[in-house]
Parts: structure tokens; sequence; C-alpha cells
């Protein structure tokens, strides 16, 4: 079986703490899905942004990244840095400051 690992950056954890609890039980699934590979994921690149990408979850959008060989964690074979989550009408002001 493959082990991904997902990493939170620290604004990323700020972000899930100042959610509801349904929406952060909807984040928690979309990393699971992650994890797993799901293959129907709402992903796409960010336009100018690469290497970012932008997982659709309801009304909220996670922003990440895969790891560089280096920086996945020991036990894993790959993985993904979660930069933030944030709602949709703060998708643009959000991916500026990546």
């Amino acid at each position: 079986m493959t082990t991904v690992s997902v990493r939170l950056a620290p604004a990323a954890e700020k972000d899930i703490r100042g959610l509801s609890h349904p929406e952060r039980n909807r984040i928690r699934e979309a990393f699971a899905s992650l994890r797993r590979g799901d293959a129907n994921l709402d992903v796409k690149a960010l336009r100018g942004a690469a290497p970012w990408l932008r997982m659709r979850a309801g009304d909220w959008r996670v922003l990440y990244r895969a790891l560089s060989s280096g920086e996945v964690p020991s036990g894993a074979e790959s993985g993904f840095l979660v930069a933030r989550v944030v709602n949709r009408r703060d998708l643009e002001k959000a991916v500026r400051k990546l």
C-alpha cells in the first residue's frame, strides 16, 4: 500500500482552526481523498503559480503542492504540503501571497 503524507503549513493549520465543525470535517475528508489518490478530485493547477494546485471542497479551496523527494518524511513514499485553506471568494488574494 502506498503511503502518502499530507503536511500542513502553519497558515493552513490556522485556517482550519477557524472553520466550523462541519466545514472542518469536509476538509479532513478532502485530505483523506488526496492521500488515497481518488480519481474524482476537483484539482486544477493555479495559473501563474506553478507548482501550486487547488482542490475544491465545497465553498473551500485547498492550496497545495507536491513535496520534493527531500521533503517527504521517512516512511512515506510521497506527500503534499498544504499551504492554505481559504473560502472561494478569497482564492485570488491567497494565491498572490504564496
